[in-house]
């Protein structure tokens, strides 16, 4: 079948009613990141309610680590979600992109039977490779946080044929795991959004709490494989052994040590 190409500001609102997201989304042809733009328009209070941003084409998105970028075109999701939660504190972030990407991973699973996972601390892989980047920025005033932006990079309909040869046995999409069909991006899109308006609301409630860890197990994407953690300038070599109650990757190092960390603290690979 033959799906629009592109998000519709018209189609995806079709699609929201359809399955009850109720976030307002602003729609945007093509920017240099979509989290920048949430950035501005949270500091600007203008909304003053929770909204979206989603573009068609991205030319300069972040990644969490300095020097990543993440580009995509028409096809594909492009995506910030913007937050103002009231008296949060701080400390209560450090679990928060785990938990929106469990979720992430669920929906894929439920929605397009695909076996994604979540690779700790913020992507989503199938397969063994990458179908998903996130990232996660707080804006925090005093003791409390009064802006969250989460953005997500989701690809859709990415061909293999478009990615550079460098990333052709490393990244994947949802077409593609599931035979090359094309998909309705906007679909895609409310569903995604959806998903993620839920799995804020479960955060502010702190029900996730509970169930992150047990949950965690079922989508780690690393739990016991052999990796390798830098931290400043030490490397510790180990198994991935799941997370802890503050969402840090816990490692079973060759010296019977368990170490924990932060995702702000270390760099992972596979070893």
């Amino acid at each position: 079948m033959s799906f629009p190409g592109k998000i519709d500001a018209g189609t995806l609102a079709d699609f929201q009613k359809k399955i009850g997201s109720k976030l307002r989304i602003f729609c945007i042809e093509e920017t240099q990141s979509t989290n920048a733009d949430a950035a501005k328009m949270l500091a600007s209070g203008t909304p003053p309610h929770d909204f979206a941003i989603c573009a068609n084409s991205q030319t300069a998105g972040r990644g969490r680590l300095p020097g990543r970028r993440w580009e995509s075109r028409p096809g594909n999701i492009l995506l910030s979600l913007a937050f103002r939660p009231e008296k949060l504190s701080p400390e209560k972030l450090t679990n928060f992109t785990l938990w929106l990407g469990v979720a992430v991973a669920r929906m894929l699973r439920k929605n397009f039977d695909v076996p994604a996972l979540v690779k700790w601390p913020n992507d989503i892989f199938c397969r063994g490779k990458k179908m998903a980047g996130m990232l996660t920025e707080a804006h925090i005033t005093t003791a409390h946080v009064h802006g969250i932006i989460f953005g997500i990079g989701l690809n859709v309909n990415l061909r293999e044929s478009e990615l550079p040869h460098e990333l052709k046995n490393s990244t994947t999409s949802l077409s593609r795991e599931l035979g090359g069909n094309a998909l309705d991006v906007n679909a895609v899109c409310a569903a995604l959004l959806l998903t993620l308006e839920t799995a804020y609301t479960e955060f502010l409630s702190g029900t996730h709490q509970k169930i992150l860890a047990e949950a965690w197990k079922e989508y780690d994407c690393l739990f016991g494989q052999r990796v390798v953690a830098t931290f400043a300038d030490e490397e510790i070599c180990g198994i991935a052994d799941g997370i802890d109650e503050q969402g840090r990757i816990k490692i079973l190092g060759d010296d019977g040590t368990t170490h924990a960390f932060s995702a702000g603290d270390v760099v992972m690979k596979k070893n």
